[in-house]
């Protein structure tokens, strides 16, 4: 038997749930496969700093704006977040340095840090209470064909067949749906991994994001909703990783230290760590018939600016909304005019985040005399450049 729907959407991640939420809204009826088993261990607030999710999102007030249309954000704000409101960055090699804050632009905050399993448990008590969603958990796809015209289908590994006028991959960046339907693809390794933690501050935290660049690539610490905990990835070249790696926390604290020298709160503790690479991909197309990619599975960036997670949500709201609109006028939701319309509201941004991203990571990365002088003479300037640096704040907020 083939279970028929309006749309499919492979992977449960806070992408793929936030546009199954964003469709059923408008009356479609979605389908949610996902490879993994369902994470229903509740979030721990009482386990000390391996209580927090190592993984954690800086949302922006867009993010977040999408998240409260799907009735998602007052729960999440139930749970624990952490709103920031000022952001420094320096140069570990010079005097250059910026600070700019929400009050730059006029705003409450520039956004909130936010646990990506609190995020992923709001959307799932959303998903769950929603009859227009059917969310199958531990169920990888086998095959995806298009029989015809009118649909795409796909087998799962169990034996179950779905079919619906639009599949969408929301399956990170190494997508299933990507590798099978072929998708080119730009992509390479940065020759990076990062190491994230939380991590005790003797002093608060002071709802700030801290991130220094330094000759062994950028560390942040990002603020939890304890004020002395934070958030912290630190982005290292693989030659010296393993010697990070095999520090003990006394001797990893003190490393973390004398990188920060003095610039944020006195790091006292850290939890248990974890290591992941760093690479960038970049789908040349996000779009086939009755096929779309979001999100990580379309493009994956450097973790630099935290920004990859509402890169993917953006994606959910155009492509919701192109979407929407069709189904709404009866029209086919799935042809390639409709999607097509997605990828080019999408791609020009995306892709200038991307290259965004790859300049300050290059630049900073340089170790060149000339270039250390120019990229501290910049940081000072745009600290003094008052317009600039509310413009720098606006985008922070987007």
């Amino acid at each position: 038997m083939t279970h028929e729907s309006d749309v499919i959407i492979v992977g449960a991640g806070i992408a793929g749930l936030s546009l199954a939420a964003s469709l059923s809204r408008q009356g479609l009826q979605v389908v949610v496969l996902e490879a993994a088993n369902s994470p229903n261990a509740p979030v721990n607030v009482d386990g000390g700093l391996s209580g927090w999710d190592r993984r954690v999102s800086a949302l922006t007030p867009a993010s977040s704006a999408l998240l409260s249309a799907i009735d998602v954000w007052p729960d999440i704000l139930n749970q624990r977040s952490a709103s920031y409101d000022q952001m420094h960055v320096w140069d570990g090699d010079g005097t250059g340095e910026i600070t700019f804050s929400a009050n730059d632009v006029g705003a409450r905050e520039l956004g909130r840090i936010v646990e990506n399993r609190v995020t992923v448990d709001a959307l799932l008590k959303r998903v769950e209470r929603d009859r227009h969603i059917t969310l199958s958990w531990q169920d990888p796809i086998a095959a995806i064909k298009c029989p015809n015209e009118q649909a795409v289908e796909v087998v799962t590994e169990s034996g179950k067949q779905y079919a619906a006028p639009l599949l969408v991959g929301a399956d990170g960046v190494r997508s299933t749906v990507r590798k099978q339907l072929g998708f080119k693809v730009r992509e390479w390794s940065y020759e990076q991994s990062a190491i994230v933690a939380t991590i005790a501050l003797e002093q608060t935290h002071s709802d700030t994001c801290y991130q220094v660049f330094l000759d062994s690539g950028p560390l942040a610490l990002l603020p939890l909703a304890e004020p002395h905990v934070c958030s912290i990835v630190w982005s290292l070249d693989e030659a010296q990783l393993s010697a990070f790696e095999s520090l003990s926390d006394a001797d990893f604290v003190a490393a973390l230290n004398r990188a920060l020298n003095g610039q944020a709160p006195k790091v006292s503790a850290v939890g248990p760590r974890a290591v992941f690479p760093l690479n960038q991909c970049h789908a040349v197309d996000y779009v086939q018939p009755r096929v779309a990619l979001i999100a990580d599975a379309a493009h994956a960036i450097h973790p630099l600016a935290g920004q990859g997670i509402n890169l993917g949500l953006a994606d959910v709201a155009v492509l919701a909304d192109e979407v929407g609109r069709a189904f709404c006028a009866d029209l086919d939701w799935g042809e390639l005019a409709v999607l097509n319309r997605y990828q080019r509201r999408r791609k020009s941004d995306n892709l200038a985040m991307m290259a965004m991203m790859e300049g300050f990571k290059r630049g900073f990365g340089s170790q060149h005399p000339a270039l250390r002088v120019l990229r501290n003479m910049g940081l000072k300037w745009v600290d003094g450049t008052v317009p600039l640096k509310r413009w720098l704040a606006a985008q922070a907020l987007s």
